[in-house]
Formats: structure tokens, sequence, C-alpha cells
């Protein structure tokens, strides 16, 4: 796969709520970054936010509005929805940025949205 099909794929992963194939494309040095909240690093501590962050969710609804690649990192423009056990939904706007290391498995990945969005949009979830 090129990077941005890895990417792709990741996203897809996510919308399928599997965390097994959206870890897979993932480094085991893994860095998951939600600016500003603090850095994830390897795939034992993404895989226990992901599940923690899943166990209140009943689908994911990615949209990506852009996505570009320059060599090893690809640069996604999206809207991440989410739809809650309970029926709520929520949605950020993030801009998100990913390298992918020579064995095509991400290495880095950055994310950056409106906290105050984020606090809104999450508040009860």
């Amino acid at each position: 796969m090129t990077p941005q099909e890895t990417v792709e794929a990741f996203i897809g992963h996510w919308n399928a709520c599997d965390i097994d194939a959206l870890m897979a494309l993932c480094a085991d040095d893994i860095v998951y970054h939600n600016i500003p909240m603090e850095p994830v690093r390897g795939t034992t501590e993404m895989r226990a936010m992901v599940e923690g962050f899943f166990a209140n969710l009943a689908g994911c609804e990615w949209q990506t509005h852009a996505i570009a690649a320059n060599g090893n990192t690809v640069l996604t423009e999206r809207t991440d929805g989410f739809i809650f056990k309970d029926g709520r939904r929520a949605a950020i706007r993030v801009m998100g940025t990913f390298d992918i290391g020579p064995d095509g498995r991400i290495t880095g990945w950055r994310d950056y949205f409106d906290m105050l969005e984020f606090q809104r949009e999450f508040a009860g979830g």
C-alpha cells in the first residue's frame, strides 16, 4: 500500500470499529498525539486508549474532506463523527498528520482539533 492508502485503510478500520485491524497498521513504537493532550506511546498504550474510547461507542463515522501525501507523510482534513451507545452523536473537526515507516506501518499520528469543540461535543459522553 502507498502511505495514503495506509491512512485511508486506517480510517476505514476506525469506521468499522475494528481495533485489531487498525492496530495492525501501527508500528510497535507508534506515538499517537491528540494535540493538546499528552501523547500515547507504543501499541500497548494506544490499544488501551482505543479500547477505552470504543467502550462508550456504538460506531464511528469519520469523513475525510481532503487528503494529501508527501513521501511518507500524509495529511488529512476530517470530521470525526461518533455515535454513542445511548444514541447521542458527536463530531469534531480534525487536521491529522500521519508518518508512515519503511515497513508501511504508522509510526506517528498527530491530530489537531479545538478542545472547546471537543468538550462541547463530548459533554455527558
